[in-house]
C-alpha cells in the first residue's frame, strides 16, 4: 500500500510517461532499433534526474579506474565530487566519481539478453576505486563498509523480465557456469512486471533487509529479497527509496529529503532468494 503525496504524485505522472516509452514499438519502425534503445535509454536517465540535486550529472560510456574500464554504460550517476572532464572527442567517467550505473535493457526475459547484462554489471564491479568516506564505526559504533559496498553500485532495468523462480534459477546458472560471481551481481534489477529485486552478499545492509532476515531466521544474509505483488508505481517508490540510501563514493552533507516522502510505503510483501547456502 502507498499513501498519497507530491513525490508519489510525481511517480504516478513520471511511470505514464515510461510506459508510452516501452510500448511495443508500432510496425514501420522495428528496424529502427537504434532510436527506439536510444528513447528507453534517456527516459529512464530522465526519470533518475528528476528525483537527484543538481550536483548529481547522468552521463552514458564507459567507466575508467586507474587501471581498467568497464563496458560501455547506458546511464552512469555522477557524484559531485566527479570533474567535469571532457575532450575534444569524448566525456571521461572516472569510478571514483560514480554514484551508480545503470543498465538499460528492454527484455531479460530473454536470456542472451540477460546474460549480456550480467557481463556488463561485471565489468563494472571488476574496477577498483578509492572512497572518500571516513571510516567512523569506531566512534559511533556501527559497522564498517564492506568491500561489495565500495564496489560501484549497479542496477539492471528492464520492462520485460523473467517469472521470480526462473530468474533465480538463471542468476545461479550464470554464477554456476562463471558467467558472475556472487561478488559481481547487481545490487538491484528494476522490472516493470515482476517488482525490484535487490542483492548484497550481506542483506541486512540493505534497507528492508534486515527486516526480512529477522522475520526469515533459516535465512543466510546473503540472499536476494524481491518486493513482490507491488504495484507499477509501488515498485519505482520502493526503488527510489533503495537508490537513495546506495553507499556513496564521497561523505554526504545530509539525507536526500526525497526519503521522508518515500516512507509512506506500508504493508508490502518481500519474498527471498537465497545464495548463501
Amino acid at each position: 500500500m502507498i499513501e498519497q503525496n507530491a513525490v508519489i504524485g510525481s511517480l504516478l505522472e513520471n511511470l505514464d510517461q515510461i510506459e508510452i516509452i516501452y510500448k511495443e514499438t508500432y510496425a514501420p519502425f522495428k528496424n529502427d532499433r537504434g532510436n527506439t534503445g536510444d528513447s528507453k535509454e534517456y527516459s529512464i536517465q530522465e526519470f533518475v534526474a528528476a528525483y537527484l540535486t543538481k550536483e548529481y550529472r547522468i552521463q552514458k560510456g564507459c567507466i575508467y579506474s586507474t587501471t581498467d574500464n568497464s563496458q560501455n554504460i547506458d546511464c552512469v550517476i555522477l557524484a559531485p565530487n566527479h570533474p567535469v572532464l571532457t575532450t575534444p572527442k569524448r566525456q571521461i567517467i572516472l569510478a571514483e566519481g560514480v554514484y551508480a550505473a545503470i543498465e538499460v535493457k528492454p527484455d531479460i526475459k530473454n536470456k542472451d539478453e540477460f546474460k549480456r547484462a550480467l557481463l556488463q554489471v561485471k565489468s563494472i564491479k571488476k574496477l577498483n576505486r578509492k572512497t572518500y568516506v571516513p571510516d567512523l564505526s569506531k566512534l559511533l559504533g556501527g559497522q564498517s563498509r564492506t568491500e561489495f559496498e565500495n564496489k560501484i553500485p549497479v542496477i539492471i532495468y528492464s520492462a520485460k523480465s523473467l517469472r521470480p523462480n526462473k530468474l533465480y534459477e538463471f542468476i545461479k546458472e550464470s554464477i554456476a557456469d562463471g558467467t558472475t560471481s556472487l561478488e559481481e551481481l547487481p545490487d538491484m534489477i528494476l522490472t516493470l512486471d515482476n517488482g525490484l529485486y535487490v542483492f548484497a552478499p550481506d542483506i541486512t545492509r540493505k534497507p528492508f533487509g534486515q527486516f526480512f532476515i529477522d522475520n526469515k531466521p533459516d535465512f543466510t544474509k546473503t540472499a536476494m529479497i524481491q518486493f513482490c505483488e507491488t504495484t507499477k508505481a509501488e515498485t519505482l517508490a520502493l526503488f527510489l527509496l533503495q537508490f537513495l540510501n546506495l553507499p556513496s563514493p564521497i561523505m554526504k552533507n545530509q539525507d536526500f529529503i526525497l526519503n521522508e516522502y518515500l516512507k509512506s510505503i506500508k504493508d508490502i510483501k518481500i519474498c527471498g532468494f537465497e545464495f548463501g547456502k
